[in-house]
């Protein structure tokens, strides 16, 4: 690197990071050192355009920058891209392709496997599970890293909490059933004809059966209550 790059890399950095009156003095400073050593930006930085209009600055984002020495040094960049919020759904797409899962989960296992409260072999045995295709699933939103650890808590969730149909023997049990399973689980259980299908963990399975044994004749006469005060209203 020469002098002239060198002295424009310090300009730049100032110009980028400066505000107010400060940043205006580094880009009048760096405007005149690029013409003065007749650089553009892209001598200073591959991730800029090749132009000495500082207005190319004005929508320059870092993971842009990152992207661009994707090939070059894939480590670092893959260490400063995971956590990027702003990348375009083309950047995604490129990083994805790029990332390796197992590295990743490696560096935030034990932190990703405290804030769900599980073992963090369990954890890895989910997350191991998740596609680098799975990570552009429409429903997942935010960086690599946060769409990735959405997707290991869902296959966490599905690995802990397996499919069970709970048979029920009418559509008034059915509908109590439905309740229970919301209220254990916080998630919607699927009628079926067979009964109640929901992933439940064995003590949610277990509480449910409980409750069903404990108040399923009461849940049918309030049914049945509810069914006659409903007759006497219509005229």
């Amino acid at each position: 690197m020469n002098d002239a790059v060198a002295r424009g890399h310090k300009l730049l950095h100032l110009y980028r990071r400066g505000v107010g009156g400060e940043r205006q003095n580094a880009g009048r400073l760096l405007a005149a050192h690029l013409r003065a050593h007749d650089l553009t930006l892209y001598d200073l930085d591959p991730g800029l355009p090749v132009s000495q209009d500082l207005a190319a600055l004005d929508g320059w984002r870092e993971s842009a920058l990152w992207m661009a020495r994707l090939g070059s040094d894939p480590d670092a960049v893959l260490t400063g891209l995971v956590d990027a919020e702003d990348l375009t759904p083309a950047e995604l797409g490129r990083l994805i392709a790029s990332v390796d899962l197992g590295k990743l989960l490696g560096a935030r296992l034990d932190g990703w496997a405290y804030a769900e409260g599980a073992p963090p072999e369990s954890y890895r045995q989910a997350a191991a599970q998740v596609r680098a295709e799975d990570l552009g699933a429409p429903e997942l939103s935010g960086s690599l890293a946060q769409r990735f650890q959405a997707a290991a808590r869902l296959a966490l969730f599905r690995q802990t909490h397996p499919e069970r149909t709970v048979r029920t023997q009418d559509t008034t049990e059915q509908a109590f059933v439905l309740g229970l399973v919301e209220a254990l689980t916080g998630r919607g259980g699927e009628a079926v004809t067979q009964g109640v299908r929901a992933r439940l963990n064995a003590d949610q399975l277990a509480r449910l059966r409980a409750l069903l044994a404990g108040h399923g004749d009461e849940a049918q006469e309030v049914a049945r209550q509810a069914a006659r005060a409903y007759g006497r209203s219509l005229r």
